[in-house]
C-alpha cells in the first residue's frame, strides 16, 4: 500500500505527541496481527472501526487485506488526520473505507461495530467505558497501550491510579503488563455485565496489545472474574505465589491468570505475504506457550539466585525436560523461558549445573 505520512522525525519507542497525524513504523507488528485477527474472526459483512486512525495505516490495511465484505470506518477528530486519510483512500483506490471526524467516546455512544480498534497515545483507559458499552455479543475489542512503564511496574503509583492495580517490577515484567491490562478491562466490562476473553494478547517492543471477544450475561462475567487473581513475587527465588490478600506489600494484581490466546483462533491465524517476521514470531511464541502457566523466568536472574554461573538456556530447557517437565523459550524476552516445573525444581536444576 502506498501511504502518505507526515514528514516528522522518527525515533525508537512509543513516539511523541504532536498536532500532526501520527504514524509509527514501530507499530507494524501490531498492524500485521490486527489485520490477521480481522481476517480470521470477521463473519458476514463485518463493520470495523479504527477509532483513533491518525494517518490511517491500520484501518486502510484492514480494508485492503481483511475479509472480502468488510466495511471500515476510520475516525479521528483531528481534521488534519481526516484530510490525510482521505488522500490515502484516494491514492490507493480503496472503496470500502470512509472517514469520520468525531470524538471517539461520542462516536461509540451512537454507533456499533463488529471490531473496534482503540490505539491511543499512551493509556487507553479514557476510551474503555465507551468501547465496552458499545460492544455487543460476539464483537471484538482490540486495545493498545504504550504506557508500558506503568503496566510493567516501573511506576507503581501511576499503575494504582490508572489501572487500580498493584504492580511491581518482576522478572516477567512484560507478561505482567499484558495480564494487568486484560484484568483491568475485564473488571471494567463486568460493570456492564459483559465478559471478555483474550483471542490474542501480547507485548512487543514499547507496547501491549490485547484482542478481546465480548460476551454478555452475569454468569459469563462471573466466570471471567474468577480468572482474575493476586500473586506475590518472591525476589529470592523468582517464584510467583497465589495470594489471597491485596494488603501484602509484595503482591501484584488483580491480573488475568487465564490463557492469553484462544486455541481455535491461534490455529486459524496464519501469516500472509504481508505479515512481517516480528508478527509471525509472536504467533509462533503464543502457540508454543499456550499450554504453560502464567509467568516466565529469566535465565541470568535464576542463575544468580542459585548462585551459579548462567548456563546456556538450551541446557536449562533440556535439564527440565529430563526431569519430566515441559519448557520452552518465551517470545516475551530474550534468554527467558516458560515451564510447568515448580519454582523450587527450577532452582534445583540450576544448582545441579554448577561446574
Amino acid at each position: 500500500m502506498d501511504l502518505l505520512v507526515p514528514d516528522v522525525e522518527r525515533r525508537p519507542g512509543p513516539g511523541t505527541r504532536s498536532a500532526l497525524p501520527f504514524y509509527n513504523p514501530g507499530m507494524a507488528v501490531a498492524r500485521d496481527l490486527s489485520v490477521l485477527v480481522a481476517r480470521t474472526v470477521a463473519t458476514g459483512r463485518p463493520r470495523v472501526l479504527d477509532g483513533l486512525a491518525a494517518a490511517g495505516a491500520l484501518g486502510l490495511r484492514i480494508a485492503r487485506e481483511g475479509a472480502t465484505n468488510v466495511e471500515v470506518v476510520l475516525n479521528d477528530k483531528n481534521p488534519r488526520a481526516a484530510a490525510l486519510i482521505r488522500q490515502n483512500i484516494e491514492r490507493n483506490a480503496i472503496v470500502n473505507a470512509r472517514v469520520v471526524t468525531e470524538d471517539l467516546n461520542g462516536h461509540l455512544a451512537t454507533n456499533h461495530y463488529d471490531i473496534v480498534e482503540v490505539d491511543p497515545f499512551g493509556s487507553p483507559v479514557r476510551f474503555l467505558d465507551a468501547a465496552l458499552l458499545s460492544a455487543h455479543r460476539g464483537s471484538v475489542l482490540a486495545v493498545t497501550a504504550t504506557d508500558t512503564a506503568v503496566l510493567t511496574g516501573a511506576k507503581p503509583e501511576a499503575a494504582w491510579r490508572r489501572y487500580l492495580a498493584r504492580v511491581r517490577h518482576t522478572d516477567a515484567y512484560a507478561e505482567v503488563g499484558v495480564r494487568i491490562l486484560v484484568g483491568y478491562i475485564a473488571r471494567i466490562a463486568a460493570r456492564f455485565d459483559k465478559a471478555v476473553q483474550p483471542l490474542i494478547a501480547y507485548a512487543a517492543e514499547h507496547f501491549v496489545k490485547v484482542h478481546l471477544r465480548i460476551s454478555e450475561g452475569a454468569g459469563r462475567t462471573d466466570t471471567v472474574l474468577r480468572q482474575l487473581g493476586w500473586f506475590r513475587f518472591d525476589p529470592l527465588t523468582g517464584a510467583y505465589h497465589p495470594a489471597d490478600e491485596a494488603s501484602d506489600p509484595g503482591v501484584i494484581g488483580p491480573l488475568w491468570s487465564g490463557p492469553l490466546a484462544e486455541e481455535g483462533v491461534l490455529t486459524a491465524l496464519r501469516p500472509t505475504a504481508h505479515t512481517g517476521y516480528g508478527a509471525a514470531r509472536i504467533l509462533d511464541g503464543l502457540r508454543r506457550e499456550a499450554p504453560f502457566p502464567p509467568f516466565y523466568a529469566e535465565n541470568n536472574e535464576m542463575a544468580r539466585r542459585a548462585r551459579v554461573s548462567p548456563p546456556r538456556l538450551a541446557r536449562v530447557l533440556e535439564a527440565l525436560e529430563v526431569r519430566g517437565f515441559r519448557a520452552t523459550p518465551t517470545y516475551f524476552q530474550e534468554n527467558a523461558f516458560k515451564t510447568d516445573a515448580p519454582w523450587a525444581d527450577v532452582l534445583e536444576v540450576y544448582r545441579s549445573m554448577e561446574g
